[in-house]
């Protein structure tokens, strides 16, 4: 009885044991990852102050959906919450990143997900959408934030807990944002090509990317394939962009409806022709009217 008694304490220790090893392993790895330092250096990046920047810098921040998701006032909030998910996410206040931070930490941190300390943005930024954003749109958007009164908001934080760490090591969550970008990559100014296609890209790349492309990371359910607007007549994508109503007046998915509201009815009409023009050239044989 004593030995049957020794051997299941034995074995009870041993389950003990190997569930803290685990435990332990997988929190190590989690934690490292998401700690991981980048080596992407600074690059200069000139602000030129006006009234007609602020005007435009506020137009861009609202189209790339600033608002969204750091809060009425750019004072941050919280973005995602569950623990039965594992993770904790919020979205800093950006009146105080723009004075703590130089512009060209602020250009880094938009366009590669790296902050000042090297580390990644974790995967509710979308950085890799934002990766093209040209000198004069950064400057722009980082010269209305500045002239924003500072609020006392929120620091950002992205919490795992112990649910998270294992999903993380299961490969079940996004990769650090960092992992989605391509560093190297060249980033042309499309206002010196005179290229509608190319002027469309660009903005199809900062402003469609985020919840239709896949980019490594979850893509918005529903979002569909943006060369299904090879099929739209101009005046049909007009009114989803303006209104958020496609053809055949079906539903779709909320945040588009949203988008068109308050994010898209500021494009210009030259910009929503620039992406008419580049969603029809994915397509072979989808002339732009």
């Amino acid at each position: 009885m004593t030995t049957q008694k020794n051997r299941l304490e034995v074995l009870l220790l041993v389950v003990v044991g190997t569930i803290l090893l685990l435990t332990l392993y997988v929190y190590l790895r989690a934690d490292s990852e998401l700690n991981r330092k980048y080596d992407i250096p600074l690059a200069p990046l000139d602000i030129v102050a006006g009234s007609g920047t602020v005007a435009e810098g506020e137009r861009l921040t609202r189209i790339r959906g600033c608002f969204w998701c750091h809060g009425a006032s750019l004072e941050g909030q919280k973005y995602f919450a569950e623990a039965g998910k594992g993770i904790i996410a919020v979205a800093p206040d950006l009146t105080r990143i723009v004075r703590r931070y130089t512009p060209a930490e602020v250009a880094r941190t938009v366009r590669h997900g790296v902050k000042p300390d090297g580390t990644s943005l974790q995967p509710a930024m979308p950085s890799f959408a934002y990766y093209n954003m040209s000198d004069t749109d950064m400057a722009a958007i980082i010269t209305y934030i500045k002239s924003l009164p500072e609020q006392n908001g929120l620091e950002g934080r992205f919490e795992m807990l112990p649910i998270g760490w294992l999903r993380w090591v299961l490969g079940q969550l996004p990769p650090n944002v960092a992992d989605l970008i391509d560093h190297t990559a060249p980033r042309p100014d499309p206002a010196l090509t005179g290229s509608a296609v190319e002027r469309g890209r660009y903005l199809a790349e900062s402003i469609c990317t985020e919840c239709h492309g896949d980019n490594g990371r979850i893509r918005v359910p529903g979002s569909p394939n943006l060369e299904i607007t090879a099929a739209y007549s101009k005046t049909d994508f007009i009114r989803l962009i303006r209104t958020g109503v496609p053809m055949g007046e079906r539903n779709i998915d909320y945040h588009m409806v949203d988008a068109s509201k308050y994010r898209y009815t500021l494009l210009t009409e030259a910009e929503i022709n620039a992406l008419y023009a580049y969603f029809r050239s994915l397509v072979p044989g989808a002339l732009a009217e």
